[in-house]
């Protein structure tokens, strides 16, 4: 298995596939090779610690080895189409690519380059930091994936997968409508993660006040309307739901991309808010929430990606 990137999910991933017996590769920068030179992968839950030996780390794929059956995608959103080409050494006719990001264009992006039958489409929710090059704590639950296939033929692929990550603590749900399982969940994430960016507040400060909570799910409902307007079986339904799912998270909750703007790094704004405006414009559908969103972050994710 090859999972391609060293960030907190990334490590997450290879630690508990790994464990459950599976032989890992992992694509990452020089110092995570020269920390896993030192010892062994160390993932930590809930106050206990695990050392996982014999994960290789590489810089780079490259030919001549034997295809992966499956590839993890765990790099940011901005990064997959780069990725794409990068994984070409490594995908064969039997390979299964999962990418793990946020929004809805990555699974689109790598079929583009290494065919729709190859990858399956992904929601992941888990809260994994890295603390060091070779490090990473869960904090929480151990993760869990929402998939399914892009085309009809790749169906049994899924069921690969479910056996592989099963086994390995992670919770797997099989979807057969994959496009509204990634745009309910853009529909939760660019909205709360949106606003609570406007607010520079965390979801237990923006619950208490009711026009910011009217503003989080009016912009959920912009992200429906676009979802409609694009053929996409969402319903108010979906809206209530993920208000609920929004009401149950923990007042201290952040959403990445939130969290990334606040600390000056480079976000997923492009495919969060920004991909609700640019599909909203496709599709002539109005979405002043998100436009607000976008533009007000604009200048400081500019500014963070050209210096």
């Amino acid at each position: 298995m090859t999972v391609f990137g060293a960030g907190g999910i990334g490590l997450y991933f290879a630690g508990m596939l790994a464990r459950a017996g599976h032989q890992v590769t992992v694509v990452g920068r020089q110092e995570t090779v020269e920390a896993a030179a030192a010892g062994p992968l160390l993932v930590s839950r809930a106050g206990e610690e695990s050392s996982i030996p014999d994960v290789q780390v590489v810089t780079e794929l490259r030919p001549g080895g034997d295809p992966a059956d499956l590839v993890i995608v765990a790099v940011k959103a901005w990064q997959v189409r780069d990725v794409a080409e990068a994984l070409e050494p490594v995908v064969g006719p039997e390979t299964t690519i999962l990418p793990l990001q946020n929004g809805v264009e990555a699974a689109s992006d790598l079929a583009a380059v290494l065919g729709a039958e190859r990858v399956l489409g992904c929601t992941c929710v888990v809260i994994a930091e890295r603390v060091e090059p070779w490090s990473v704590r869960c904090l929480g639950a151990h993760a869990a994936v929402e998939i399914g296939a892009l085309i009809p033929d790749s169906a049994e692929r899924v069921e690969a997968v479910v056996e592989a990550l099963t086994p390995a603590g992670i919770t797997v749900t099989r979807t057969n409508d994959i496009e509204a399982t990634l745009w309910r969940k853009l529909m939760l994430i660019s909205s709360y993660g949106g606003v609570g960016a406007l607010a520079r507040q965390p979801v237990g400060v923006v619950s208490t006040e009711p026009e910011t909570v009217a503003l989080v799910r009016a912009a959920m409902v912009e992200v429906l309307e676009v979802a409609r307007a694009r053929g996409i079986a969402l319903d108010q339904d979906d809206v209530d739901r993920m208000m609920k799912v929004y009401a149950g998270f923990g007042p201290e909750t952040t959403a990445s991309m939130q969290r990334d703007l606040a600390a000056g790094r480079p976000s997923e704004l492009h495919y969060q808010s920004g991909a609700v405006v640019r599909f909203g414009r496709a599709a002539g559908v109005a979405t002043p929430i998100h436009q607000t969103i976008y533009a007000s972050q604009l200048p400081s994710e500019t500014s963070v990606r050209e210096h």
